[in-house]
């Protein structure tokens, strides 16, 4: 018995309608192919730019701590200069550096204490020169003995910034004691010009950031050693090499957000980008 005509229809009709479903099901669906080739894609696009958004949001957590570790140094020795009737550069020339980072300091950084006594001069049991047990480098990654503070040891505050001092008799016309700062303790990079910067107190009661000059003629000096914190100048420079006198000079620009070489460009970005 042949099928009705009637019932050939529906069953036309109920294949096209599935052949349209298919269809629709063709041009919107995913293979699972296509979705672990996209999974692959976006992969490769995080990768790409993480790390440059990680380094983003490290540069700016280190340059706020920049700023308050400044913002504490300047409110320090004001109220050093209000309590003792002096600055603190005129102190140390009178008492010495020493005195002032183990009598005076304690009592506006409170819970400072040392962390590491090894200075310039520190030998092992074999009477090779010792390395501190707190470690940090150049801008460029290079390992250092110590750095430009190698005087007095090291000291930590408790929100956990290092401090360091060159020790030297400051003397008259002179400006100082310099200081190196830690910004972030011991977590890394622990460079110079990335998260350590130099400072020095001047007779006003103010700190200034290294290269930043406090009377005329104080840029001049081309060596940067001891001594005068007017001898660590040289020629402002701050550039990513193996040699930490080309990064004493960071934090004016640092505090500037300037890029020591590019004009337009900023520090803590552009400058800092290039140089982890």
């Amino acid at each position: 018995m042949g099928e009705s005509p009637k019932g050939s229809n529906l069953l036309l009709k109920t294949k096209a309608r599935l052949l349209r479903l298919k269809s629709r099901n063709d041009r919107f669906g995913f293979t699972l192919a296509e979705v672990l080739i996209t999974l692959g894609i976006i992969g490769i696009v995080a990768s790409m730019t993480m790390p440059t958004l990680i380094n983003r949001t490290k540069n700016k957590e280190i340059q706020v701590q920049f700023k308050k570790a400044y913002s504490e140094l300047n409110q320090v020795s004001q109220l050093f200069m209000n309590d003792m009737g002096m600055s603190v550069t005129d102190f140390c020339k009178d008492s010495g550096t020493r005195v002032f980072l183990e009598q005076e300091l304690p009592k506006y950084f409170k819970g400072m204490f040392i962390i590491d006594d090894t200075i310039y001069s520190s030998t092992d049991n074999d009477g090779n020169k010792k390395n501190p047990n707190y470690q940090f480098y150049t801008l460029s990654g290079a390992k250092l003995r110590l750095g430009p503070c190698d005087d007095l040891g090291f000291r930590m505050d408790s929100s956990g910034k290092i401090y360091s001092f060159v020790g030297d008799m400051i003397l008259q016309g002179e400006q100082g004691p310099v200081v190196c700062v830690d910004v972030n303790g011991q977590k890394r990079p622990n460079k110079y010009g990335y998260d350590i910067f130099v400072f020095r107190f001047v007779d006003n009661g103010s700190v200034l950031p290294m290269g930043q000059e406090y009377k005329a003629g104080e840029g001049k000096y081309g060596y940067a050693g001891d001594a005068s914190s007017s001898n660590f100048f040289y020629n402002e420079k701050c550039v990513s090499t193996d040699y930490i006198m080309h990064q004493v000079s960071c934090a004016k620009y640092a505090l500037a957000d300037k890029h020591p070489t590019e004009p337009g460009k900023n520090y803590w970005q552009d400058f800092l980008g290039g140089s982890r």
